[in-house]
């Protein structure tokens, strides 16, 4: 069985070259990829790979399977699109949409300073979280029946914004159907962020949408408050708060929030969940109504100018760290840094595609990131470009013509004119020649080590 552990960039999980690793969950690494076509065409994509202590639970490899056939019926602009399965010698991965973007996390955390995210625009991702998560909700079978579909582990660290104001749900890594296999039970495998877990969750109980909402309650106060509603000293406190202790109203916080918001989170918090929203469309509804009587419509340039803003640099900084881990990737070319699978890089030609938010990277940095000398002082998604020769950085040059046609048309060229002079008597002629063929040198090749013979081509 192959583990994540293994893998390192160059290494191939069927059509998906590994670029870089991203981060690590309690139930699945997540790695930078790229599937790579003709003519330079290429596209970043995430793949997750379940954890080696996991492997080999075969409860949770058909809960990893459930969630692939489940997720990837979700077509939403707020999802992110599950858009291959995956089994390589036992490992199995999701690949998912690749989003260039960050997390509410991060952007709750660098907005701090500054009072927080401002209202209009936390309502704007809010409202388009609900939008998403609504669309799961609803997703139905081949007959039209609800699959009753659920996250269960809404939380900041699941909701992205791209950096073109595109809000993304991500990570259905413990969504499920009722009435599957798999029940969540505390003290079995926790699915779920405790402190964004509902008291159903944490109860044993029915688990349906309305979770979702209890954890989308928690997110809206914390953002607003810098606060936890419910988070105490360790777990246990913190379960025991949730479960059964009220939270500090929003207006203790002395916040200018619309009453409405405030009365709209009570709700999403209220502890039995026949009390809150009965679904992410009404919650959804709320919250666009209250955004406008705060002011004029949020569009998502709006959210885009915002996000670039507050993270300044960390936009550029990870555009310039996946082109490094790509142009890595293209140096890579030709060379057997892949498994023994015999999987390997697709041979790749013509020029790169332009960038775009969709996950198309191209292979060059921008002027700004070529000039800049120093590797950031974060952990790069990989090592420094300029560890790269040269020469062998961009994958999309014109490949070096062989000197050997060269050779033979002047070595054919001396034999006619050898010929011709003896015929005219121009050469002495010993009484017994032995031919001797002349021996092939090719001129050697300027600029570097010869070129690398072409790779396999990509598997289908």
């Amino acid at each position: 069985m192959l583990f994540p552990s293994e893998l390192k960039p160059g290494d191939t999980l069927g059509r998906y070259e590994i670029l870089a690793p991203i981060a690590k969950g309690g139930m699945a690494a997540v790695w930078a990829a790229r599937l790579v076509g003709t003519r330079g065409f290429q596209k970043i994509v995430a793949i997750k790979t379940m954890l080696p202590d996991l492997s080999d639970n075969a409860d949770f490899e058909a809960m990893f399977l459930d969630e692939a056939r489940l997720a990837s019926r979700i077509r939403h602009p707020h999802v992110v699109e599950i858009v291959d399965l995956g089994d390589e010698e036992g490992l199995l991965y999701l690949v998912m949409e690749w989003v260039d973007g960050e997390t509410i996390f991060t952007l709750n955390k660098s907005a701090k300073a500054n009072g927080g995210i401002p209202l209009r625009i936390l309502l704007k991702i809010v409202s388009d979280a609900c939008a998403g998560l609504h669309a799961a909700h609803e997703l139905r079978d081949d007959k039209g029946q609800l699959l009753n579909l659920v996250h269960r582990d809404i939380s900041p660290q699941n909701i992205m914004v791209s950096f073109d104001g595109i809000v993304k749900i991500v990570d259905f890594g413990v969504a499920k159907a009722a009435g599957r296999l798999h029940e969540t039970q505390v003290g079995s495998v926790m699915k779920g962020k405790v402190p964004y877990l509902s008291p159903e969750q944490l109860m044993s109980g029915k688990v349906d949408r309305r979770a979702d909402i209890f954890a989308l309650g928690i997110l809206i106060y914390a953002s607003l408050t810098g606060k936890h509603p419910f988070r105490g000293e360790n777990d246990a406190r913190t379960i025991e708060n949730i479960a059964r202790r009220a939270h500090v109203p929003l207006r203790d916080f002395a916040l200018d929030v619309p009453p409405e918001l405030e009365d709209a989170v009570d709700r999403a918090l209220s502890k039995n969940p026949a009390d809150r929203w009965p679904d992410c469309a009404a919650l959804q509804r709320a919250l666009q109504e209250m955004a406008s009587t705060v002011g004029p419509p949020v569009t998502d340039g709006d959210v885009a100018r915002y996000v670039r803003s507050t993270l300044g640099d960390v936009v550029e900084e990870r555009r310039k760290r996946l082109a490094v881990a790509i142009q890595l990737a293209d140096a890579r070319v030709g060379t057997d840094r892949s498994r023994s699978s015999g999987v390997r890089p697709a041979t790749r030609g013509g020029a790169p595609l332009p960038a775009t938010y969709s996950g198309i990277i191209p292979v060059q940095l921008d002027e700004r990131a070529e000039e800049q000398d120093a590797a950031p002082e974060s952990v790069p998604l990989a090592p420094d470009a300029r560890a790269v020769a040269p020469g062998a950085i961009l994958a999309t040059t014109r490949p070096r013509r062989s000197a050997l046609p060269y050779a033979l048309v002047a070595v054919l060229v001396l034999l006619v004119g050898a010929a011709l002079a003896l015929r005219a008597g121009l050469l002495p002629v010993p009484d017994a020649v032995r031919p001797h063929l002349p021996r092939l040198i090719a001129p050697p090749q300027s600029g570097g080590p010869p070129a690398p013979a072409d790779p396999a081509p990509l598997q289908p």
